[in-house]
């Protein structure tokens, strides 16, 4: 790309000229930022129409209601894959490693418990937004970052979590009022 598509020059080519998208293509593949689905859905005409008067799935109140939807799924993707420099589970996600050895400081357990809470706010927005692969995607970030936090203690609310998301990424039915439960 000509110019960087995200703030910053963090995403310069090496070697030559032009920018990286940031992962933004990427992105657009797992958080459908352009509504395909929905238009599948709705059709070309009756999608613009909804868009047009408003009326897709995105929170109206609160900070976030100033947002377009297209900005609220960018700010679900923040909140699902920031990567701080302290961030202690950069790691592989295939691979569960014990990260609870007894002897955690209280800026640890916060930092974990604020990592837990930023998936729950993703699940919220998730369900808000009515993208399954996102809800998914959350679920299995939620199951992540709460193991991380209490260990196998954690374990069956983190495996109900996962289970959830491999509901989800299935071909079956999935009841959005269960999943809504795991926000809480």
């Amino acid at each position: 790309m000509d110019q960087p598509t995200i703030k910053g020059n963090g995403f310069k080519v090496i070697g030559t000229e032009g920018f990286d998208d940031g992962g933004v293509a990427d992105l657009s593949l797992l958080i459908d930022l352009e509504d395909n689905v929905q238009r599948r859905r709705r059709g070309e005409n009756e999608y613009f129409r909804a868009l047009n008067a408003d009326l897709l799935p995105r929170a109206t109140k609160g900070p976030m209601g100033r947002m377009s939807r297209r900005e609220q799924k960018v700010s679900l993707a923040q909140l699902l894959f920031s990567e701080a420099e302290d961030c202690e589970d950069k790691g592989p996600s295939e691979v569960y490693v014990e990260q609870i050895d007894g002897g955690e400081d209280a800026s640890t357990l916060k930092h974990r418990a604020e990592r837990v809470q930023q998936a729950r706010a993703a699940l919220r927005m998730s369900l808000m937004l009515r993208e399954a692969a996102c809800t998914s995607l959350s679920l299995s970030e939620l199951c992540k970052r709460k193991l991380t936090l209490t260990g196998k203690d954690g374990a069956d609310e983190a495996l109900r979590c996962a289970e959830k998301a491999l509901e989800i990424a299935g071909g079956g039915f999935w009841d959005g009022d269960d999943v809504a439960i795991e926000v809480s």
